[in-house]
């Protein structure tokens, strides 16, 4: 029996164990498998070992099977993707096979851990360290390197490596590091500031404008004081002479009617005392009220204190009360 054949054989004993161990692909599913693992088997016999990763990959996504991955394993250190391989060959130790999988799962299983082993030797490793900024974003081959794994221990494949380190507000580096299988170095980068980064300072918001609030003429304040003032001076005067005249009524009239045809004039003048007396302290109550509230009022717009000179003067009259005043 040939090799080829032995492969075909094997194959097909492989993809059909699959339905038992794993979940269960579909008819269509392992005829498509054994189609593109025969593709990859031609390529790889033809060392075309990127199309034979691809039909590999392709035919172990839809019918998983050790020896589908090892033959991918395979096809990735002919690639010289040695990081790749391993992890492919790694997969199948860690899973292992069931004791009563066809023998070439079982073969696939002792070739994995024997060519694993001769495999890590091979590996290259580099150490990438920055210093002179925080955060960098380091890059190998443009592929971003792990934060975790700065400044440590990196296996990577043999050959040329293009590392390129970046970080805000400092000058980019990029070094080309040689590896031969097996080598081990170590990259170190110090960054340093860019002269034309503008440095951001933050903008400070600017204040909120006060709430503008309408300001009231102190003058009106003053006025109603003296109104109030007034008031209240008219209606004591006027309450003091109200009161005496009704004294001096209560001793000459025995009546009201006696009084009023004898004493009209003085009996007028008592009530005219009485009313002047009780307006003239309605008018000091009111008059306060207004001048308090004008002052609270005053007082919470923040208006400065009126200028000196401002005086205001409450007068009496007949018949008349009031306030006059200079500003």
């Amino acid at each position: 029996m040939t090799r080829r054949s032995v492969f075909w054989s094997g194959l097909g004993a492989g993809l059909l164990w699959v339905g038992t161990s794993w979940a269960e692909p579909s008819p269509a599913d392992r005829a498509t498998a054994r189609a593109l693992a025969g593709e990859g088997y031609q390529a790889l016999q033809e060392k075309d070992y990127a199309s034979a990763a691809d039909r590999f990959g392709r035919a172990d996504a839809l019918v998983h099977a050790p020896t589908l991955m090892i033959d991918w394993a395979r096809s990735l250190v002919g690639l010289g993707k040695l990081v790749e391989a391993q992890e492919r060959y790694e997969q199948i130790v860690r899973e292992g096979v069931d004791a009563k999988a066809p023998k070439s799962w079982r073969r696939a299983l002792t070739d994995a851990a024997s060519e694993l082993a001769q495999l890590k030797p091979r590996l290259a490793w580099i150490t990438i360290s920055v210093s002179g900024a925080e955060d960098p974003h380091v890059t190998i081959d443009g592929v971003v390197v792990p934060p975790a794994a700065i400044g440590v221990r990196r296996a990577v494949n043999p050959g040329p490596l293009d590392v390129r380190v970046q970080a805000k507000g400092f000058l980019g580096q990029n070094k080309t590091v040689e590896l031969k299988e097996g080598a081990e170095e170590a990259a170190e980068f110090r960054l340093e500031p860019d002269p034309e980064a503008r440095a951001v300072v933050p903008v400070k918001a600017p204040e909120p404008a006060p709430t503008p609030v309408k300001s009231h003429n102190p003058t009106a304040m003053y006025v109603a004081f003296g109104v109030s003032a007034a008031g209240l001076a008219v209606g004591m005067i006027s309450g003091g002479l109200f009161l005496s005249k009704r004294s001096d009524l209560n001793g000459v009239c025995n009546s009201d009617h006696a009084c009023e045809s004898v004493y009209k004039s003085d009996v007028d003048a008592y009530h005219k005392l009485g009313t002047v007396s009780t307006v003239g302290f309605a008018v000091g109550v009111v008059g306060a009220g207004v001048g308090l509230t004008l002052a609270i009022l005053n007082r919470n717009t923040g208006n400065p204190a009126p200028a000196q000179g401002v005086a205001v003067h409450p007068y009496i009259g007949l018949g008349s009360v009031g306030a006059t005043g200079s500003f």
